[in-house]
């Protein structure tokens, strides 16, 4: 048996609802917001898309991202410290073919960042790409790592995904 909440009669007959095992999940709960962008060298951005995760201290939050010729994987792990601030470790993975197209590419790279709740930091996995044209266009990924309890006192917005189980 699972105890999700309850309600406890007081001796004048209202009410109190006790603490349930999910809200002492949220109240350690940290809301990463992830906005992906693609830069071309004017500074335009040609796409970009938004994605809101739940996590909690020490577990990784993946954003995939997948083209013609490239695959690009960032793991956002947001540890949250005992004063509240937050060391972000971002790491990014990246595979694209080889010249003859017989193999993949490896590159890899890795920051850690202290950040305060609800600051706003730039991570680049990719640093920059280059197309045939020799255009060259840089990938980003805006990240914001809040309290969950503190996100959603000031947002009615549609509640994020929920924290995936796989770690993924």
């Amino acid at each position: 048996m699972f105890l999700i909440g309850a309600y406890v009669a007081s001796a004048d007959g209202s009410e109190t609802k006790k603490a349930s095992p999910l809200d002492f999940l949220r109240a350690d709960a940290l809301q990463v917001n992830i906005v992906a962008r693609v830069i071309e060298p004017n500074h335009q951005t040609v796409w970009h898309m938004e994605s809101t995760k739940v996590t909690i201290s020490g577990r990784a939050v993946q954003v995939r991202l997948e083209g013609d010729n490239v695959l690009v994987l960032a793991h956002l792990i947001p540890y949250l410290n005992n004063d509240n601030t937050i060391l972000l470790v971002a790491l990014g993975q990246i595979w694209t073919p080889t010249a003859d197209n017989k193999g993949f590419k490896y590159y890899s790279t890795m920051k850690s960042l202290p950040i305060t709740p609800g600051e706003k930091v730039i991570f680049f996995p990719f640093g920059m790409a280059v197309d045939q044209k020799a255009n060259v266009y840089n990938l980003e990924l805006q990240i914001q790592v809040t309290p969950y309890s503190v996100a959603n006192k000031s947002s009615s917005a549609t509640p994020p995904d929920p924290p995936d189980p796989g770690g993924k």
